[in-house]
């Protein structure tokens, strides 16, 4: 009653600037709130859409692979459902050219863990070298149709591994639309290669060419 007599003799616009000064800090924490309850909902609902494709970019002093800006650009190239998503990530820093014993021990327990799930990562030649003896990887032969396997030519990179046998284990990403065009492929700091893997374990191979194609500006 008290409170009503108050506003009583106040204009619309008092009465609005009283309210709000007054319940300032229940308005702010219904706000928290529905913000946190959005937060957790989007949460949700993101973790219950089928991942087409999941790709780790690490990162590094260039930044040439912004993570959210690919997964957006390129899920605006695929036909998603709204059930559907691209996920890619870039939540690892790698200072190049220091000690390998850093890089590796830094990144080891992040790549390890989500290398179950992870389709493709794409990294500095540094790390890859030292994954290469490390994590199991695909052959990319064995999952990459024969066009596009020819129209990336040198790009695709060969090895003998231990049991003698010529295998493809990445693809120098140096003529994507990452690299090449952007200054960094004339750069003379950018001293570093990056190349694209596929773990062992990858579940969502068929839609690495589609990636690659994208990555390359292939049709």
């Amino acid at each position: 009653a008290a409170e009503g007599a108050k506003l009583r003799p106040m204009s619309p616009r008092q009465r609005a600037g009283y309210i709000l000064h007054y319940y300032r800090f229940w308005l702010m924490g219904l706000v928290l709130l529905l913000a946190v309850g959005f937060y957790i909902g989007d949460a949700v609902v993101q973790s219950q859409k089928e991942i087409l494709l999941q790709g780790f970019f690490t990162n590094d002093e260039y930044n040439l692979f912004p993570a959210e800006n690919i997964q957006k650009d390129y899920a605006a190239t695929q036909a998603l459902t709204r059930r559907q998503r691209i996920v890619f990530d870039d939540a690892l820093y790698i200072d190049l050219g220091g000690d390998a014993s850093d890089y590796t021990s830094a990144s080891n327990g992040k790549l390890i863990a989500y290398t179950h799930e992870l389709d493709f990562v794409v990294t500095s030649d540094e790390v890859l070298a030292y994954y290469k003896d490390n994590m199991p990887m695909r052959d990319l032969r064995e999952i990459l149709p024969k066009d596009l396997q020819q129209q990336l030519g040198s790009a695709l990179c060969t090895e003998v591994n231990a049991e003698g046998k010529t295998v493809c284990v990445a693809v120098d990403m140096t003529g994507s639309r990452f690299v090449a065009g952007t200054g960094a492929d004339a750069d003379p700091r950018v001293a570093h290669t990056y190349y694209l893997f596929v773990p062992e374990s990858a579940p969502h191979t068929q839609q690495i060419a589609e990636f690659l194609r994208y990555a390359f500006r292939l049709e």
